[in-house]
């Protein structure tokens, strides 16, 4: 491992740095946990084992767009990619190409099966709908998708379209959460709320969290729901970004509450620039969720956004001139609890300016001696 300087921040979260591999001129666009491997593509496709600090040899070769996610595809035990391709049929397609292919690669070997073509996604979610397992999309950045892992894995993929967007602006996000707490999963995506009917063929309905459409990307966010009633969301590719707590109102089906998060910092005030990194854990151990937010433009600020309670939430620069373009929170101490990610063991995963880095949590937990 590269070792870098410790950082500390204030009030009692420290982390310390720890550069992992050295990236050179290899561009990468998208990046995944499957436990405790970091998974990359971009140029190339990699697997990156953090306990030992090394990476594979690519395992195969893009160039691949941002859209990708993990996931045992075929159900074999092994965890697969799905990517979004730009090469078919070994031709390298251009960016905008219409014939862009949604693809998983299938572990050990890594071949390519096609699931569909003319796909265009910065956002893919394993999901399981009614009891059907797939991917959820977002095409062009206006039509949420649900491809269907088919019985036979190898065939072209069912697609079923959840909605398409008729707005001034962009969607981008998904996740995951039953928000009319009617027991079924809701879907999640830039500016809305898509609801769950009560069986797989009857039609979803749309409803608005908030209105963010000024500009061509400003529902393009992040998002995160840490209930029972709140949603974080973040704009990941705008000057100035929003940054905000959305409450959920007594009729989900109604505009939610805005907070906007800010604060000052070092006596400045708090404004993102292109904040495309973004990830929730419990950082202190107090069982309050936190999360992490990486800057790709400005300063490069790393920040934790510490949990305070009663919808507070108080931001600490980590270190400036990283320039994430991701984050990943990742339970170093390996606990084995699954969805529990808390205190001490929690460290941050960092990509940007050719290089992936470690932050290895050393906050003291709550209610623990120093």
């Amino acid at each position: 491992m590269l070792l870098a300087p410790p950082v500390l921040s204030a009030q009692s979260l420290r982390f310390t740095r720890k550069d992992l591999a050295k990236l050179g001129g290899e561009r990468v666009t998208g990046s995944a946990l499957s436990g405790r491997t970091l998974v990359t593509w971009g140029d190339r496709l990699r697997w990156w084992n953090l306990s030992e600090g090394k990476g594979t040899a690519p395992v195969a070769r893009g160039p691949f767009a941002e859209g990708g996610a993990v996931l045992d595809v075929n159900g074999d035990g092994r965890p697969d990619v799905v990517l979004n391709d730009t090469v078919l049929n070994d031709v390298v397609l251009k960016e905008d190409a219409p014939g862009r292919a949604l693809v998983w690669l299938e572990a050990p070997g890594w071949k390519r099966h096609v699931i569909d073509t003319g796909v265009d996604t910065a956002d893919v979610l394993a999901a399981q709908l009614f009891g059907r397992r797939g991917i959820l999309v977002v095409h062009r950045r206006a039509q949420v998708r649900f491809y269907e892992i088919p019985h036979r894995a190898a065939d072209r993929w069912p697609m079923t379209e959840i909605y398409s967007f008729y707005t001034p602006s962009d969607q981008g996000g998904l996740g995951l959460a039953d928000v009319d707490g009617d027991g079924r999963q809701d879907i999640l995506c830039g500016n809305y709320w898509i609801r769950s009917p009560k069986s797989f063929d009857l039609p979803w309905r749309l409803f608005a969290i908030e209105l963010w459409n000024e500009e061509p990307h400003s529902a393009m966010l992040r998002l995160a729901w840490i209930g029972p009633s709140e949603l974080i969301a973040m704009q990941r590719e705008m000057p100035g970004a929003r940054l905000a707590r959305l409450e959920k109102p007594d009729d989900p089906k109604q505009l939610w509450t805005e907070h906007g998060i800010a604060g000052h910092i070092l006596g400045e005030s708090l404004a993102l620039d292109h904040p495309r990194g973004f990830d929730v854990a419990d950082f202190d151990g107090d069982g309050r969720l936190d999360f992490v937010v990486g800057e790709s433009g400005g300063a490069g600020r790393l920040f934790v956004f510490r949990n305070q309670g009663r919808g507070q939430f108080t931001p600490h620069v980590i270190a400036t001139g990283v320039a994430a373009e991701r984050v990943h929170a990742v339970d170093w101490n390996a606990d084995g609890r699954p969805g529990v990610v808390t205190g001490k063991g929690i460290g941050i995963i960092t990509i940007g300016k050719g290089v992936i880095s470690l932050w290895q949590n050393e906050t003291r937990r709550q209610g623990t001696p120093p």
